[in-house]
């Protein structure tokens, strides 16, 4: 993560960044309006412009990133693509605030390898580790091949419900039961609550106004362990977004999701809710070894490179010493000789 992304969380403790997308040395259009085949002079470098392109950094970069992913997860709801991966294959939804959000958020993905500090180092890296949840990362770094189903391309299949509702004092079960009889290989169960909070007062110290609460649990478990969302033990009370990770899941396993009005300023509170895994899909043939966020060398490169650098200046320094001491000695013996 760049040293100089923007940083959690908010005054009242609230988990920040929502997500993270790509936003350093991103490539893109440079706008040369009058000028024809502006694009075709190649790559720019970093920080630089060529032809019709530009390489810039920030939010700049990142914040169209992540609008442009969620114009194409509406565009996929209102093209019905949700159903088996393939187009119209549903019908067509014009999908809320809350279920836009709530979709890439639960597909976020939190491997990171690390936080960049290189502002606080002397020799221009330091990395620290990221954790899910924190105040760097957030829910992760934004993944449409975890957040929607396109058939064979995709890791997951996706189930959701929008503008459902719960009352003060209530709360609503949904089933969802894992099938990988069709070739899907993911281990992951991903559900995500989120819901549109409304105006919460001026300088709150709480702001939350409508709390609800998320949970899951996995029918036939005789231990009766409960799943709390967003890392926690218990129930999240500071967010209205909140995400229940489960791993190792198997075929033919099944949950239970509980959303439960735990506090309601007004009667009744309507929300989204998305769940991802296997649910009868086909497995993602698209080769993703070399995933960057998995795979990256960059700090070990920097380690190895910063190691060298100090190596041969010690190396060096020592050279410059031994010959300095060399012709010490020699004009000592000269010296000698004269005498």
């Amino acid at each position: 993560l760049a040293d100089f992304s923007s940083r959690g969380p908010t005054a009242d403790n609230r988990i920040k960044p929502d997500l993270v997308a790509p936003g350093k040395y991103i490539v893109s259009a440079g706008a040369l309006p009058n000028t024809v085949g502006e694009c075709d002079d190649g790559r720019p470098r970093p920080g630089n412009g060529k032809g019709g392109l530009t390489s810039m950094m920030g939010t700049s970069m990142a914040t169209p990133i992540t609008a442009g992913t969620a114009a194409i997860v509406r565009q996929y709801l209102e093209e019905g693509w949700y159903a088996d991966g393939t187009k119209n294959s549903g019908a067509s939804i014009v999908p809320s605030a809350a279920l836009l959000k709530a979709i890439l958020m639960n597909g976020s993905q939190m491997d990171m390898k690390g936080v960049d500090n290189s502002e606080n180092s002397v020799f221009g890296t330091s990395i620290t580790d990221a954790r899910p949840y924190d105040d760097a990362q957030g829910f992760g770094h934004i993944s449409l091949t975890n957040s929607v189903y396109l058939k064979g391309l995709t890791d997951v299949q996706v189930q959701f419900w929008q503008n459902e509702a719960v009352n003060y004092n209530g709360l609503r079960r949904f089933n969802i039961k894992i099938d990988k009889s069709n070739g899907c290989t993911n281990t992951r169960l991903s559900v995500t609550l989120g819901w549109t909070d409304p105006p919460a007062s001026m300088n709150c110290l709480r702001c939350l106004v409508n709390d609800l609460d998320l949970t899951v649990t996995k029918d036939g478990d005789t231990s009766g362990k409960i799943y709390y969302p967003n890392g926690l033990g218990s129930r999240d009370s500071l967010n209205n977004v909140e995400r229940v990770i489960i791993q190792d899941v198997e075929d033919r396993d099944e949950f239970t999701i509980t959303v439960n009005a735990f506090n309601l300023d007004t009667f009744s509170q309507n929300f989204a809710l998305v769940a991802t895994g296997c649910f009868g899909g086909v497995a993602n043939t698209i080769d993703t070894s070399k995933n960057a966020y998995t795979t990256d060398s960059s700090e070990d490169t920097r380690t190895r490179n910063i190691i060298i650098i100090v190596c041969s200046v010690a190396g060096f320094c020592i050279l410059i010493c031994a010959i300095a001491l060399c012709r010490k000695k020699r004009g000592q013996k000269q010296y000698q000789s004269y005498e």
